[in-house]
């Protein structure tokens, strides 16, 4: 079936072109180029950003061949060559896609684990939550059946027994002496024994005075280590020739030996404990000087003073002074049997009411002057 074509030379009064009016109107074209000019627009507008400027260019050449009015077979040729090119284009287009694609897939972050995803994926994550559970209970029931069956076997067990008793610090008071009045039985349940520790350590301390502190700690598994602190000896009591050992606390102790520590006082007729350390205070007061040079201090009251002592001296001297002046005056000794060394006198230093020397009654005839040359110095030195 011919398709007729239709001239403008059959229409004279339109032969004259219109500078206005394009140069074809749509009744002139046949079907095919009215379609096929309706599929190039669209194209047109599909491909209006980004299309290179030869498919444009070629777009408008398309568009300029309508209006020569082309052949049917060229038409054909053209829509043709027009989808060969597009398809080029289509696939030149693609990969650029894709590749702008690809690395954004590549870089997304993939979550960590399964959040609201179907239970499959959280199965592992509960499967080990339970694992954990059960190992923490497991331990915790394990624990609490093996530690007191732990302190059953330790306490039926020989550990639990008191094997030995090691004693240390003691000087005066003799090992074997504290074990027996400490009364620890070997053998005897170990813990029974060291919770009631005090009662041993108080009548340790009650039958032997010169202790001062008792320590009972555990060495080991199954040994009591003791630990004894003792009171100082700071003087000795003389009764009948005989010498008793003064601690540091004033009491004396029951026991007497032949012969005193030579750097320590000597004491006599005391019955006090309360002045025994009054006289001891004051005694550490003294220089080493004067500590050296007494020989014995003896407690002498008479009506008048109820505190006064003798304390004879290395060099032969005696002094007389109240127990409470003992520490301010007998530093001044030294200077004053200075002046009795010089008059070759050996007698009494009265320091009682002042400070004043005279020799002994078989030689009164010195005492006046020995008395006027101390009275006079030391008197005023010493208050």
């Amino acid at each position: 079936m011919g398709v007729k074509i239709i001239s403008r030379k059959e229409f004279p009064e339109e032969s004259k072109p219109n500078e206005n009016q394009k140069p074809t109107e749509p009744e002139t074209l046949t079907p095919w180029q009215l379609a096929n000019m309706e599929y190039m627009k669209q194209k047109a507008l599909e491909k209006k950003e980004g299309q290179p400027e030869d498919s444009l260019s070629e777009s408008k050449e398309d568009e300029s061949a309508t209006d020569d009015f082309p052949t049917e077979s060229e038409a054909e040729k053209t829509a043709a060559v027009k989808e060969d090119k597009e398809t080029t284009v289509a696939k030149e287009e693609t990969p650029v896609e894709l590749e702008s694609e690809t690395p954004e897939v590549e870089t997304t972050e993939l979550p960590s684990g399964p959040r609201n995803g179907s239970f499959l994926d959280r199965l592992p994550n509960i499967r080990h939550e339970r694992n954990r559970l059960l190992v923490r209970r497991s331990s915790i029931l394990i624990g609490l059946f093996a530690i007191p069956a732990l302190f059953l076997l330790y306490y039926i067990s020989p550990l639990a027994d008191l094997g030995a008793v090691t004693i240390k610090g003691n000087e005066h008071v003799a090992t074997e002496t504290i074990k027996q009045e400490l009364d620890f039985k070997i053998g005897g349940n170990l813990w029974s024994q060291y919770f009631d520790r005090k009662t041993n350590v108080k009548h340790l301390k009650k039958q032997e005075l010169q202790i001062e502190d008792v320590t009972v700690g555990i060495d080991g598994f199954n040994h009591f280590a003791v630990t004894i602190k003792e009171y100082a000896e700071v003087a000795y009591l003389e009764s009948n020739g005989k010498y008793s050992p003064v601690i540091s606390s004033g009491k004396v102790i029951p026991i007497e030996v032949e012969k005193s520590n030579g750097n320590l006082p000597i004491l006599e007729s005391f019955t006090s404990s309360k002045r025994i350390l009054n006289v001891l205070d004051q005694y550490k007061k003294l220089s080493e000087e004067v500590k050296q040079g007494i020989s014995q201090i003896k407690y002498a009251p008479t009506s008048e003073n109820k505190e006064l002592l003798e304390i004879l001296m290395n060099d032969g001297n005696k002094v007389l002074v109240s127990i409470d002046d003992v520490g301010k005056k007998m530093n001044y000794y030294p200077q004053v049997v200075e002046q009795m060394n010089e008059k070759g006198i050996k007698g009494v230093v009265d320091m009682e009411a002042g400070i004043y020397s005279y020799p002994y009654e078989d030689n009164s005839s010195e005492a006046d002057t020995t008395q006027s040359s101390t009275n006079q110095s030391e008197t005023t030195e010493a208050q």
